[in-house]
């Protein structure tokens, strides 16, 4: 399913213009990955729990002390 017809389908379902259906998914998609930026999880009811796949980021390096 692409934007648009996610779009008409959102739309339709609350009865409003496909332009504020538009907006309000643009909106939903900001807030999601704003939400992801700060490492938090994301609720949408109907669609379960948008998280952050972090196990495909790169491991961060540590840093050895030595003993001495």
């Amino acid at each position: 399913m692409n934007k648009s017809e996610l779009t008409r389908r959102l739309a339709h379902d609350c009865q409003s213009s496909n332009i504020e259906a538009a907006d309000y998914l643009d909106q939903a998609v900001l807030s999601i990955l704003k939400r992801w930026k700060h490492g938090q999880l994301t609720p949408w009811p109907g669609l379960g729990i948008f998280y952050r796949d972090t196990d495909k980021t790169p491991p961060k390096k540590s840093v050895k002390s030595e003993a001495r």
